[in-house]
């Protein structure tokens, strides 16, 4: 009983220190019933095997008890479904994998941080040739690819966390849709892209997005909004900003929130990139 009363005692303290001067836009506060249900919640996932321990820590349980509303029972099949993704989807090995050429056609940057310290997942998808990759039946692999890249800015996430650099659990994500258009990027098969990556971001990575940028949007973009609107919860469509083909306009939005040089020019930045692998 001891034992039991220090181990919430400790886990208050945690999120506590948390708490405390977070400024990005996820809510650490918990009240008395919210703490009670976490407490239930990690006890109720305490004998189910995960793939990676950082899985059932206590800021990553968080996630999936906000996403299912408190309900502790939705939450836990919704983290049992992640892991049944996980080992489906050989994440495990996914690392290990050879991704040279994907680098290279379809470049995703994980380097720059937001003004909070908070990790950037950007990329300017307006550059990839997305029916290409169909036509030589590389669109699966570069779906992966994003996957991979994902999962390393997930990691990058706790590691920060960890040296005590950022509070919460969330990133923020840049698209850049310069030279975006129909022929390339809005066949039907391309069409799988958007849909897998908003599908698996959302029951697998819950609540992991703080501000989500879309740059040099153009009209024709609406189609892939009207698509994936359906399938993004109520806290990513209220991260969303799309911000038109006006760089006047959309750059003092954008470099509000991150500076200059933790973007690529390609983005309206200076900083001068080096992928990491």
């Amino acid at each position: 009983m001891l034992f039991q009363s220090s181990q919430i005692i400790f886990s208050s303290i945690f999120l506590l220190l948390f708490i405390i001067g977070n400024s990005s836009q996820e809510d650490l506060n918990l009240t008395k019933s919210q703490k009670s249900k976490l407490e239930k919640f990690k006890h109720g996932v305490s004998n189910i095997k995960f793939p990676h321990e950082w899985m059932r820590d206590e800021l990553n349980l968080l996630r999936y008890l906000r996403t299912r509303k408190w309900d502790e029972q939705r939450a836990k099949d919704m983290i049992t479904e992640t892991i049944k993704w996980w080992k489906a989807s050989n994440m495990d090995n996914i690392h290990k994998e050879d991704w040279s050429s994907y680098e290279k056609d379809y470049p995703i940057y994980l380097d720059g941080v937001d003004k909070n310290g908070q990790p950037i997942f950007a990329y300017a998808i307006g550059e990839w040739d997305l029916r290409q990759a169909v036509v030589q039946g590389r669109l699966k692999g570069v779906i992966r690819w994003m996957f991979k890249r994902r999962d390393e800015i997930h990691a990058k996430v706790r590691e920060l966390q960890r040296q005590g650099q950022i509070n919460g659990t969330q990133w923020n994500l840049v698209v850049n849709l310069d030279k975006f258009n129909s022929k390339q990027h809005l066949c039907a098969q391309c069409l799988r892209l958007y849909t897998d990556w908003v599908t698996t971001l959302e029951a697998h990575y819950p609540s992991s997005q703080d501000k989500i940028f879309v740059i040099n949007s153009p009209s024709t973009f609406q189609v892939v909004m009207n698509l994936i609107r359906p399938l993004l919860t109520p806290s990513t469509r209220n991260a969303i900003k799309i911000l038109g083909t006006n760089m006047n306009e959309w750059s003092n939005t954008l470099f509000a929130e991150i500076a200059r040089d933790q973007l690529p020019e390609g983005f309206g930045g200076t900083r001068n990139y080096t992928l990491h692998f």
